[in-house]
């Protein structure tokens, strides 16, 4: 019997398992790509539309002015991968020496994955800072990130907080680092807005440039490598042999992860105008490439610089609309004659053919900044799109309080209440109304009570009634 039952449980088991070993086999074909990869869209016959993308996160940035003029979830949180580099070559170039030399620690050495990208260098090998930056730059070497990062900083913990400081200078608004190389890590991330600025402050720095412009560099011999070592660009927008070779980039870096998937950090130049794109999160990597080269070709060919507010002023609408913001900010009155200022000689990119005639110029007071004197900005653009929000400065405004016993009109709204005043009102409802309830409240109970009593001398009456009669009888 017990046998019978052992086979029996075998037999079960085994079709169980063949049953779960189909159900995987079902699951996995079902996951299988059924379409083809999704490829960048552009449209030739067309030259005025602007492209489809792949990339989930892009922005598209003015290197002079750091205008946006196009953004695709530009501040969605991703994984950075590799482009992290361009923030650990900045902060070593700002902190370190081109002609110092580099011990390589076992941490920098063995603390990266293996099978990632790095150019085999040894515990205690020594190599120059300058070529180390290249490796990093031009084949995106893990190890010799870290091993930039301990020289500068001691620990790649306080290099890290140079990152972060830096990334926070710049007015990022959601960056963290954990590492210099951008293998993944949870806590490791960033946004496509804030690569372009970290690329664009990058670029400021020439021999940044002079590194991620070059397509081949040799590393001579160390104290642990005989042989000369042979870096060859990763970026295959400025190697002529490629597919996706574009003649106006200039530079940029590469990444990918299984997280971060493509990312991809370049600017080009053309005639007088320069751009930065970035692509984060993208899938095949090849369309970092195509959504960059498509993006550059549109706004080269479709956009131009343009000063269209030479002649802009504010109207007197403007002015009473600011004044009663400040006014709110500050609580109190004008005493003084105010008057507003932007930069009518700023230049940025618009669309060609646009003038100050067919712009839509739009006053916000949303955000006032009391140490800069700023009441909001100025919002340029068209019915579609927003070119540029520049600030709008204000000077001439003298604060005089509201006297507590005077009450002020605000145009034809009524009375004004100050925010003092406001905070006297609610305090006195607030407290006029609990003072209500607990009156309430003694009285329901007191009634409670009274009712309660009563009740409780009417059965005693009754009881004692019954008692009387039943001794009569």
């Amino acid at each position: 019997m017990k046998k019978k039952l052992i086979y029996l449980t075998s037999v079960i088991m085994l079709f169980l398992l063949s049953v779960s070993f189909c159900l995987v086999s079902f699951a996995q074909e079902e996951e299988e790509p059924t379409t083809e990869a999704p490829k960048t869209t552009e449209y030739p016959d067309e030259p005025g539309r602007l492209p489809d993308t792949v990339g989930d996160s892009i922005v598209v940035m003015d290197a002079a002015t750091g205008q946006v003029i196009y953004a695709k979830d530009a501040y969605e949180k991703r994984y950075p991968a590799s482009i992290t580099k361009v923030m650990t070559v900045l902060v070593a170039l700002e902190h370190g020496n081109l002609e110092d030399t580099i011990t390589m620690s076992d941490t920098a050495v063995w603390g990266i994955e293996r099978d990632s990208s790095h150019i085999a260098l040894d515990v205690g090998e020594e190599i120059n800072f300058e070529d180390a930056l290249y490796a990093v730059l031009l084949v995106s070497a893990n190890e010799a990130a870290w091993g930039v990062a301990e020289h500068v900083a001691g620990t790649l913990d306080k290099f890290c907080d140079l990152m972060n400081q830096k990334a926070e200078e710049l007015g990022c608004v959601s960056t963290h680092f954990v590492n210099a190389n951008g293998l993944h890590d949870d806590d490791h991330y960033t946004c496509a807005y804030d690569m372009a600025l970290i690329a664009r402050e990058a670029i400021k720095n020439d021999k940044f440039r002079e590194i991620t412009a070059t397509t081949h560099y040799i590393i001579p011999p160390t104290n642990k490598q005989e042989e000369e070592r042979e870096l060859w660009q990763n970026n295959k927008l400025i190697k002529e042999e490629s597919d996706f070779y574009y003649p106006y980039c200039e530079g940029g870096k590469t990444g990918f992860t299984d997280q971060a998937l493509g990312t991809l950090v370049t600017w080009a130049k053309k005639d007088d105008v320069e751009l930065i794109c970035v692509v984060m999160h993208s899938r095949p990597t090849s369309t970092t490439y195509t959504d960059s080269k498509a993006l550059y070709e549109y706004y080269f060919n479709n956009y131009s610089y343009a000063s269209p507010l030479t002649s802009f002023e504010f109207t007197d609408e403007d002015i009473s609309k600011a004044e009663t913001a400040l006014n709110n900010y500050f609580d109190g009155l004008n005493a003084g004659t105010l008057s507003l200022s932007v930069d009518t000689n700023a230049r940025f990119l618009v669309r060609n053919g646009l003038n100050a005639d067919n712009m839509v110029l739009t006053f916000n007071t949303d955000s006032i900044d009391e140490e800069n004197k700023q009441v909001g900005t100025l919002s340029v653009g068209t019915a579609d799109e927003t070119y540029i929000s520049l600030p709008v400065y204000y000077s001439g405004y003298a604060y005089k309080p509201i006297p507590e016993d005077t009450p002020t009109v605000e145009e034809t709204t009524g009375p004004a209440v100050s925010k003092k005043e406001s905070s006297h009102l609610f305090m006195k409802i607030l407290i006029t109304t609990v003072l209500l309830m607990i009156v309430a409240l003694i009285v329901i109970i007191y009634l409670r009570v009274r009712y309660v009593r009563q009740r409780r001398a009417v059965r005693d009456r009754i009881r004692a009634q019954r008692r009387i009669r039943s001794r009569r009888r």
